[in-house]
């Protein structure tokens, strides 16, 4: 087991939101978090390349509310899954326009101070037979040169470059049913970080979740497209040859490259982004678990109204009570 980073102080606590007005607001009031995570939506940064209205648009919202952050307010941006073109966000094809969308993420990091950028690690496909050995092998490949690129931009801007686990069937924020090579398991995270110097991890707890459970062979729901069925008899195979069991031996290869962790819970094989306490996952153990190792943890159950956090808050205050300031 990786010997775990020294710190002073517990990890931040982080509320995620979208950098929009209200929702910004919300997550600033009292308890003040240690910081925000701003999911990017491609509408927040679009625009044809030279076009730099986005970046004005974003820095008069946050000049409204910076006077009033704590110091040492933390802040990760995190990218889309989809692009600026409308198609699905992906490594391996590193395309210009996903380049331009993941300069435009690293623009926003340093005009606000953010300590990271972190974006998905998928080549998403609606075929469900990309989740094979032979494709997961070969996306791992083609997903390298895109990922060099990353880092090193990050690095020159003096950010952290991470790269973000993805759920067996991704839903991709729109009820889509998309499958991709890569991304979904320990090994591949692992694979990529290897291979690329200074890349690290961001564990999404629910995501993880939904991996274990299909490595485990839980059927899909009733009603879903046989697509579902296809990957998941896969996903059990792989399992019954040693995949992970659990949450811990999820997260337990990845302690040393791991800087971050999105936090809810999940069930099934499409559940995902549950109250802390809802769900197949025991995250006070894994929270203790990663505490010594990782930076942040960002609170991110589902909200029925995204511009009022109340599953986000409850969150909050379960980390801060798992964390206790005390052992710190």
């Amino acid at each position: 087991m990786p010997e775990a980073r020294q710190r002073r102080t517990r990890p931040g606590v982080l509320l995620k939101a979208r950098p929009l007005p209200r929702q910004l607001e919300d997550r600033i009031a009292e308890p003040m978090p240690d910081g925000i995570e701003l999911y990017i939506h491609e509408d927040d940064v679009s625009g044809e390349p030279g076009d730099d209205r986005w970046r004005e648009a974003l820095r008069s919202r946050f000049g409204a509310i910076t006077p009033r952050l704590t110091p040492g307010f933390l802040w990760i941006v995190e990218g889309p899954v989809w692009s600026l073109d409308g198609e699905l966000f992906g490594l391996g094809g590193n395309r210009a326009i996903d380049r331009l969308l993941v300069e435009r993420l690293v623009t926003l990091a340093t005009d606000i101070g953010a300590w990271a950028v972190n974006i998905h690690a998928v080549d998403g496909s609606p075929d469900p037979l990309v989740v094979s050995n032979h494709a997961r092998n070969q996306a791992i490949e083609k997903a390298i040169p895109f990922l060099d690129w990353y880092v090193g931009l990050c690095q020159d801007a003096g950010v952290t470059p991470l790269i973000e686990n993805v759920p067996p069937i991704c839903r991709m924020r729109r009820g889509a049913f998309v499958f991709t090579p890569h991304g979904v398991e320990p090994g591949d995270l692992l694979a990529l970080c290897n291979a690329v110097p200074g890349l690290r991890v961001t564990v999404d707890t629910s995501h993880a979740q939904l991996a274990v459970n299909a490595l485990r062979g839980v059927p899909p729901p009733e009603g879903s497209p046989e697509s579902v069925a296809i990957a998941g008899a896969v996903y059990r195979q792989r399992g019954e040859a040693g995949g992970p069991l659990n949450l811990m031996d999820f997260v337990t290869p990845l302690l040393a490259v791991t800087a971050s962790v999105h936090v809810s819970n999940a069930a099934g094989l499409l559940d995902e982004g549950l109250p802390y306490d809802q769900g197949d996952a025991d995250l006070d153990e894994v929270v203790r678990y990663l505490a010594p190792y990782v930076s942040t943890f960002v609170t991110e159950p589902l909200d029925g109204d995204e511009d009022r956090a109340v599953e986000k808050r409850r969150m909050q205050v379960s980390l801060n009570r798992c964390l206790g300031k005390d052992a710190w």
